[in-house]
């Protein structure tokens, strides 16, 4: 990347022309004397400074700060630093399957996860699958929590408490929830009333209603009552029409059926979230337990072995960092480095943000100006943990709204006219209906500038 740069520079010095130097020059409303005068100046001052002109990814910069500071840090000067964790989770898997037979809980967890493969026909090998859904904790979302996972699943009784907690929440309810349901059916049958003398018959959905709280084991099978199941919530809107006994039917259910409705839908109310949360958690435990497990094997495996790996940084500096507006970690690489250029920042994370953010903040205070460059659209994909929020409002809202220059790009120079006045057309009016659909201005915040201006002769096509 440096030689390219270099290599534009020196064309722009020289007062030759590539593919970039028209574009620039309008761009930077310069005619050809002052921009090959700038571009002279740029690459004396790059020249004479070269030690300070540096490109790396985020990671990279990262891995160069934590070595520069590895004895306060506690870290042994030699770690080793692994960049592929495809590898490290093979051997981490490794040593978990080693467990399995002594480990129950772990046996048991691996045995679900098994099974769930065989269910989705997914391919039977464990081992192979394990290391795939151990990717997901080096997920940032997962980095974040990581050493509360690994603390509080330290000890093997925490599961089993967990286990019998989730329990008593889920069967709390389906137990209350039968019971009712099984009174208010045996009440009904032995008075002997027909379907037919109750309101609406067959359609009023109170059998139904019934039936499911009563004999259906499930929680998510108790369904939530409808318009006509609260109609009974009153004991004059039992009879039917048609019904011969309607002063009996109106007083068995003044006295006891309409208080089993009114308890039941209550019951409901008050606990069905908890014990539907209660009853999937209880179906995935073995993921957190398997989560739990690896992640802890993981540490040991790291412990071990003196490593660090690439995913780690983010989460170390963080930790190290911990809000401070002048972390020591940074005095030898704030004082070296004056300006910051970010590119692709749709791709930055919020950790890493809050890495960058005193260094950025040091420069600006100091009279320097750095760059981030980035495309908030883009950031909805989430690629290496990018959050959209930094872009639309997060940088503005830490760094200051008087620090900052907004510059939006409006020229598209890779697509043709046809292709630029498509996407305009239909990105504005997607996102001014996903707006009003959802009741969320997000969407057309994130597609306030996706109006551009074509730039290649090119028609394309129409159809």
């Amino acid at each position: 990347m440096k030689d390219r740069i270099l290599e534009y520079l020196n064309t722009f010095a020289r007062g030759q022309n590539n593919e970039l130097t028209k574009e620039l020059k309008e761009s930077l409303h310069l005619d050809d004397a002052t921009f090959q005068q700038y571009a002279q100046e740029a690459q004396a001052a790059i020249l004479h400074k070269y030690d300070q002109f540096s490109i790396s990814t985020i990671d990279a910069f990262f891995q160069k700060v934590i070595r520069s500071f590895t004895r306060e840090a506690g870290l042994v000067g030699d770690y080793r630093l692994e960049v592929e964790t495809d590898a490290v989770l093979e051997e981490v898997i490794d040593n978990l399957m080693d467990e399995l037979g002594n480990n129950k809980e772990l046996t048991d967890w691996v045995v679900e996860f098994a099974k769930e493969n065989l269910e989705n026909e997914r391919p039977w090998d464990v081992r192979s699958n394990l290391i795939e859904f151990a990717s997901e904790i080096f997920r940032e979302e997962f980095k974040e929590i990581e050493d509360e996972v690994i603390n509080t699943t330290s000890s093997r009784k925490y599961f089993h408490d967990l286990r019998k907690t989730l329990l008593k929440e889920r069967d709390y309810f389906l137990d209350a929830a039968e019971a009712l349901a099984k009174r208010a059916l045996s009440i009904i049958e032995e008075e002997g009333w027909p379907e037919a003398d109750i309101k609406y018959g067959k359609g009023s959905g109170l059998f139904g209603f019934l039936q499911k709280y009563a004999f259906d084991k499930t929680v998510k099978g108790k369904p939530e009552a409808s318009d006509r199941v609260r109609d009974f919530m009153i004991a004059a809107n039992w009879p039917s029409p048609k019904a011969k006994n309607s002063k009996r039917i109106i007083e068995v259910a003044g006295q006891k059926l309409v208080p089993i409705i009114k308890e039941l839908i209550q019951l409901r109310k008050d606990h069905f979230k908890k014990s539907l949360s209660a009853d999937v958690v209880l179906q995935n435990l073995y993921v957190f337990g398997l989560v739990a497990d690896i992640s802890r094997k993981l540490r040991e495996y790291k412990d071990e072995n003196n490593l660090m790996l690439l995913a780690d940084a983010p989460k170390f500096l963080n930790g190290v960092i911990q809000d401070s507006d002048t972390p020591f970690i940074y005095e030898k690489v704030g004082s070296f480095y004056k300006n910051y250029l970010i590119d692709e920042f749709q791709d930055t994370s919020s950790m890493q943000w809050k890495n960058f953010l005193p260094l950025l903040t040091n420069s600006l205070d100091q009279g320097y100006t750095s760059l981030v460059v980035g495309d908030v659209k883009q950031a909805i994909y989430r690629w290496r943990g990018g959050d959209l929020k930094l872009l639309q409002d997060e940088i503005e809202k830490n760094i200051g709204t008087d620090r900052i220059a907004i510059n939006e790009l409006t020229s598209n120079f890779r697509s043709s006219s046809s292709v630029v006045e498509f996407n305009n057309t239909v990105f504005e009016q997607a996102a001014a209906i996903i707006s009003i659909t959802t009741g969320h201005s997000i969407s057309t915040q994130a597609y306030r500038d996706v109006r551009q201006k074509a730039s290649r002769d090119e028609q394309g096509f129409k159809d």
